[in-house]
């Protein structure tokens, strides 16, 4: 692996401040410079065989949730099953994360978030050097830890605005709810309860539903809490839009330093591009593109197909930039398709 460049040995560029250093500055509120970089880039298009695993794991838990809703049991062995699967698949390229990261349907938000939660805490697990047997727990814990939306209404789980006080009540009741649900499983699976029952904790005792302390907490539940909220914060919710893998890390590392560990924080980074494959960027020479190849020893710096020029015109002849090899780019901001739209005037977005 290679580490980061250090900040004086940038090149010069057009404008704006990097990513690198954007990321750069938030890291040091951590009292550390930036992780080093996970194993290798990602495959372009996910194979066939992963995708349908996706879809396995978002089944179960349609299944699961049903079960529930109509007040009937449910069975594990098929979750433990594609859990393990996902485990025994799982090397640096793998697709199922990239389905993980760009999935974003908000009809089936309540099915695909725990399955991103599984594949985030597995991937996590992995680079924090758990065994396969951790990896399946934390997994089976990460598709588990919100089963008590099926006793939400959906009125509110699909709620377009803000919920009042009432709602919020009722949705913050979810840790309960499931907790409650996995206990009936017996005591060999009583840690799926419990990392239910604290996810949404925090380690300074700031979270709820009982305002546990780091010491308090089980571990699954600490990396789960965080990439709970990775996930929301990259897919769209009914109240809300999606923000950006880079967005999300930078306003997680700002604002909830104190409620993570900080080697879990570093590892988000190490784990999750910043930058993923199919992800849009703007360069400091105001062109925008989309990110098609990483690199391992640079993720910060990828490679870009320009699809709109600095003067946000569409470029029709193919334009490639490898940002390792031109030292006057870089990437300034990530931007979603939306905002592209808004930028551009364009409707759609030619993928």
């Amino acid at each position: 692996m290679v580490q980061f460049r250090e900040i004086e040995n940038e090149p010069q560029t057009l404008k704006g401040t990097s990513a690198d250093k954007q990321l750069r500055l938030s890291f040091s509120k951590l009292g550390g410079d930036l992780p080093k970089n996970n194993k290798a880039g990602e495959p372009a298009v996910p194979d066939g065989s992963r995708k349908l695993l996706y879809e396995e794991a978002s089944a179960y838990i349609d299944e699961v949730l049903n079960a529930l809703r109509s007040r009937k049991g449910f069975t594990l062995e098929k979750g433990f099953g594609v859990i393990q699967k996902i485990v025994a698949g799982n090397y640096p390229q793998d697709p199922v994360l990239i389905l993980a990261l760009h999935q974003d349907d908000l009809r089936r938000y309540v099915t695909q978030h725990p399955v991103n939660v599984a594949v985030f805490a597995i991937k996590m697990a992995d680079h924090l050097g758990f065994s396969k047997s951790i990896q399946v727990e934390i997994g089976m814990a990460g598709l588990l830890h919100d089963v008590g939306m099926a006793v939400v209404p959906d009125k509110i789980l699909h709620k377009p605005g803000r919920l009042n006080n009432e709602e919020m009540k009722i949705f913050r009741q979810r840790p309960n709810f499931s907790s409650k649900i996995l206990r009936t499983l017996g005591s060999e699976y009583a840690y799926l309860a419990e990392c239910a029952a604290q996810v949404y904790e925090r380690i300074d005792g700031s979270g709820y539903p009982r305002g546990l302390k780091a010491d308090e907490m089980h571990e699954y539940a600490q990396i789960i809490g965080l990439l709970d909220m990775y996930e929301s914060l990259i897919h769209s919710r009914p109240q809300r839009g999606r923000r950006t893998p880079f967005a999300a890390v930078k306003e997680i590392i700002n604002t909830s330093k104190k409620h993570f560990k900080k080697e879990y924080l570093k590892a988000l980074l190490s784990v999750f591009n910043a930058f993923p494959i199919h992800s849009y960027v703007r360069l400091n020479s105001d062109a925008i593109g989309k990110v098609i190849e990483t690199y391992p020893d640079q993720t910060l710096r990828p490679k870009i197909k320009i699809i709109y020029d600095s003067q946000k015109r569409k470029v029709l002849t193919e334009k490639i930039v490898a940002l390792p090899e031109d030292p006057l780019l870089h990437i300034i901001d990530s931007i979603t398709e939306n905002e592209i739209g808004k930028l551009t005037g364009a409707r759609t977005i030619n993928r």
